[in-house]
């Protein structure tokens, strides 16, 4: 196993369209999870190849280049993706990606919802595997895919913990149920209704402890719920985890803000079920390696991300949730409950 396979299939993945044959592109990141996880060269060239014939859509080309300071002009139009990328990644290897990404994450912080998390997700993974072009992959989602929710705190009543902010979401929206399309467009909807907006709550807490409170909270809605949009939710704790461990300055007030919110939509596009308190046994859990093991066996790219991400998450945190999680959808062997 060597990091040079996944820099050649990385470089080879540009190549392919932001979106593909039913969501956006994962493959970059499930092959820098798998490498994580254990899996050979063999099997990330498999991986690619499986991907390439059934999932992956040929990179659109953006309708004009972009130089210097352009991007900000193509803040929120889709199809300036690939112009985008290619300007970022220019820019990256010119100055440096951190010099990148401090100039242009937070013009687009408050649009962190982008493509329901993935370029924040993207971003996370970027860094982790030192790669130029994905981190500029990452950005160039944010911007093109840019969702502001159009919501804010205003003057909404303090809560002390983020699931206190959940509990009074869930007192006023129980069982509601919001329609659009993809995770994103629910969140949309949930994030226009006026009860959602009127049970919003300001939290008492650092930056730095939302992070903590929020990846805590993902893990436990998702044991109780195996919902897909809480899924994301937990892979967008970790990310932003990387993405502001790595750029702590990037850690503001507002990017503290926008994750909250988003996080708030998410959580009502769901039905804002009240959050239980599980208390999984390590106890006859499997151990790391065979759920590792399993994920690399798998296709299903959000099993491989989130037994990543869960593993990730319980070295940094210590909660057996996190194994919990991951040994039911590796049993599972695929994302979508039911």
């Amino acid at each position: 196993m060597t990091n040079a396979v996944l820099a050649r299939l990385l470089d080879d993945n540009s190549r392919f369209d932001l979106a593909n044959r039913g969501t956006v592109n994962h493959l970059p990141m499930a092959l820098y999870a798998l490498l994580q996880l254990g899996a050979s060269d063999a099997r990330l060239n498999e991986y690619f190849a499986q991907w390439e014939e059934r999932r992956a859509l040929p990179r659109r080309p953006s309708r004009c280049a972009i130089t210097g300071n352009q991007w900000r002009g193509a803040i929120g139009e889709a199809d300036m993706f690939d112009a985008l990328a290619a300007a970022f990644q220019h820019t990256a290897d010119e100055i440096g990606a951190d010099a990148l990404i401090r100039d242009v994450f937070p013009v687009v912080a408050d649009g962190i919802a982008a493509a329901a998390f993935h370029g924040l997700i993207r971003l996370a993974y970027g860094i982790e595997t030192g790669h130029n072009g994905e981190i500029a992959a990452g950005l160039a989602t944010l911007c093109a895919r840019y969702a502001p929710l159009g919501i804010s705190l205003g003057a909404a009543p303090e809560a002390a913990s983020t699931e206190a902010g959940f509990v009074r979401i869930s007192s006023a929206l129980t069982g509601c149920n919001f329609t659009g399309q993809g995770i994103i467009g629910r969140m949309q909807a949930a994030a226009a209704d006026l009860n959602f907006i009127a049970s919003l709550s300001r939290l008492d807490l650092p930056p730095a402890g939302l992070l903590r409170d929020l990846a805590r909270l993902a893990i436990r809605l998702y044991w109780q719920t195996a919902d897909f949009t809480v899924l994301h939710l937990v892979t967008t704790c970790h990310a932003a985890r990387v993405v502001f461990g790595e750029h702590p300055e990037l850690l503001t007030e507002k990017a503290a803000e926008a994750l909250w919110l988003a996080a708030c939509a998410a959580y009502a596009s769901i039905g804002a079920p009240l959050p239980l308190s599980p208390s999984p046994s390590a106890a006859g859990l499997p151990n790391w390696p065979d759920i590792c093991a399993r994920a690399v066996a798998c296709d299903d790219d959000h099993v491989i991300k989130m037994t990543y991400t869960c593993r990730c998450e319980e070295a940094h945190y210590g909660d057996v949730l996190y194994r919990a999680a991951a040994a039911r959808l590796v049993a599972a062997g695929t994302s979508q409950p039911g």
